[in-house]
């Protein structure tokens, strides 16, 4: 009978190709069932985007039945792990674990593109996604995603009144796009414009673990 040491000695023969450590020490390796010559357990990566999780996968399986038993049936359930360089003190977007900012000094170059399609790559792949289009002056991303007539809903909780974001793919969307009429143009200036990122930032429930910034361009902001 095939024992759990026997699975996880095999398995620290498997590296993890960017990190050059076993998927062992890595503790990528969790809940290992096994029944008879059946082996199940899931392999943890770092991100749910992971290019080499089918490699890592087989290599997995080949390892299994070289140095524990080459009769075995491996099953391997893949689930991720996302870290994070932010620190844990930091208050702002405390809930978010990753922040992805596209931005450029100039206007119409694709900033808002590039953003939309970043974000639906990352919820294609399992990632909870939340785009936040910070351009004040031009905001697109309503536009982009065909919700130029939509507006926001709020919620009082917790004593707070709080903007709950709208949805569309599985991403989280919030502009200022969504409560303002396009046809205008705006006349905020600096306190104005922070006031209302911050807002946007601030009172936003339930947000996800990744934000994309689109950020403005291409237009003077004075105080």
């Amino acid at each position: 009978m095939i024992t759990q040491q026997q699975i996880l000695d095999a398995l620290r023969n498997v590296q993890d190709p960017d990190l050059k450590k076993d998927l062992v020490t890595l503790d990528m390796i969790q809940d290992i069932r096994i029944k008879g010559q059946k082996v199940n357990f899931r392999l943890v990566l770092t991100t749910p985007a992971c290019p080499l999780k089918d490699l890592l996968k087989k290599k997995c399986i080949e390892a299994i039945h070289k140095f524990a038993d080459p009769y075995a049936e491996v099953e391997i359930e893949l689930s991720s792990k996302v870290t994070t360089g932010r620190k844990e003190a930091e208050e702002l977007l405390k809930e978010v674990r990753n922040i992805i900012a596209v931005g450029s000094g100039k206007g119409g170059v694709g900033k808002s593109t590039v953003a939309v399609n970043l974000a639906l790559a990352l919820a294609k792949t399992g990632a909870k996604v939340g785009l936040m289009d910070a351009d004040i002056y031009g905001p697109s991303i309503p536009m982009m995603f065909g919700m130029m007539n939509e507006r926001p809903k709020v919620s009082d909780r917790d004593g707070k009144t709080w903007i709950l974001p709208m949805e569309k793919f599985g991403i989280r969307l919030l502009s200022i796009g969504f409560f303002v009429d396009q046809s205008k143009a705006l006349i905020w200036r600096g306190p104005m414009i922070s006031s209302a990122l911050k807002q946007l930032l601030n009172d936003a429930h339930n947000q996800r673990d990744a934000l994309l910034t689109q950020a403005p361009g291409g237009r003077e902001q004075s105080c």
